[in-house]
């Protein structure tokens, strides 16, 4: 039986926010995902995804970093909408803020942020 939901646009993107803060491993963060996949599917939405990463160009990487599986959360951060895609000005913009000297930024679109690593350039060529 059909259970009728309904959501606008902020409060769907409110729940995702809230549900990523409770997937903290990857495969959370990737079952996330596809079950977040089947809803929109269902509902005919398109949720795009961009993660970031970058260095700072004076501060050397710390030693506990291991790309792709761990890095310092302070210099990976996701740009997600549903409204439309993800820019490179949406990164840009970002960056502006986040950041004090990025270098080696690096985008994927895959949410766990294990595979897919593509300097920025290139990753907004596709």
């Amino acid at each position: 039986m059909p259970f009728p939901l309904s959501l606008d646009q902020q409060a769907y993107e409110s729940l995702i926010a809230f549900a990523r803060k409770g997937a903290t491993t990857q495969d959370q963060i990737l079952a996330l995902d596809q079950f977040l996949k089947q809803i929109e599917s269902a509902n005919g939405l398109t949720r795009y995804l961009v993660l970031i990463q970058y260095q700072e160009l004076d501060s050397p990487v710390p030693p506990t970093a291991r790309f792709p599986e761990t890095w310092p959360p302070e210099l990976r951060f996701k740009i997600e909408f549903i409204s439309r895609p993800v820019s490179k000005a949406d990164v840009t913009a970002a960056l502006k803020v986040k950041a004090k000297n990025p270098t080696s930024v690096l985008c994927t679109k895959d949410p766990a942020g294990i595979v897919g690593w593509t300097p920025v350039d290139s990753f907004f060529l596709t």
